[in-house]
């Protein structure tokens, strides 16, 4: 059986935030503690926040919401996680913001033509030094054939 759409759409937007150096995104293999850096966290889709990674960006896809016959919406929380200060905590979100707010066609090949931030919410410092964030972005696309 091949990967649904979901799946699919998760891996193009994890590959977007590689692309757009937010991120490490690797297709196969085990992310190492050394490859999770405050400059470039490991990217994971559909994954509890694991507790060995101090630095890492998390996407969860909900369920998409039908608009009409022809349009999806597809929503996704972006959970963003640093070692280090509040500073950089939300530089990291604030780039994730930058990089698909208020964009077209991201992530490429699934016909999106708006995207839009939905919600946010910062967490203080957990025992471990790390800063947590929650963004909920929205994806307006055409339903695939």
């Amino acid at each position: 059986m091949s990967d649904s759409y979901l799946v699919l759409f998760d891996r193009a937007l994890a590959q977007a935030i590689d692309d757009a150096a937010l991120g490490l995104y690797k297709t196969t293999g085990a992310y190492t503690a050394a490859e999770s850096t405050v400059a470039l966290p490991v990217i994971l889709i559909g994954s509890e926040l694991p507790t060995t990674l101090d630095n890492c960006i998390v996407l969860n896809q909900q369920e998409p919401i039908s608009e009409g016959r022809a349009d999806l919406v597809h929503r996704v929380q972006i959970i963003s996680r640093i070692e280090g200060t509040r500073n950089q905590s939300r530089d990291l979100a604030w780039a994730l913001f930058e990089a698909l707010d208020h964009q077209e066609h991201i992530p490429a090949g699934f016909y999106i033509s708006w995207v839009w931030r939905f919600s946010e919410l910062h967490l203080s410092k957990d025992s471990n030094g790390r800063y947590l964030v929650y963004q909920n972005f929205y994806f307006r696309g055409r339903r695939p054939l």
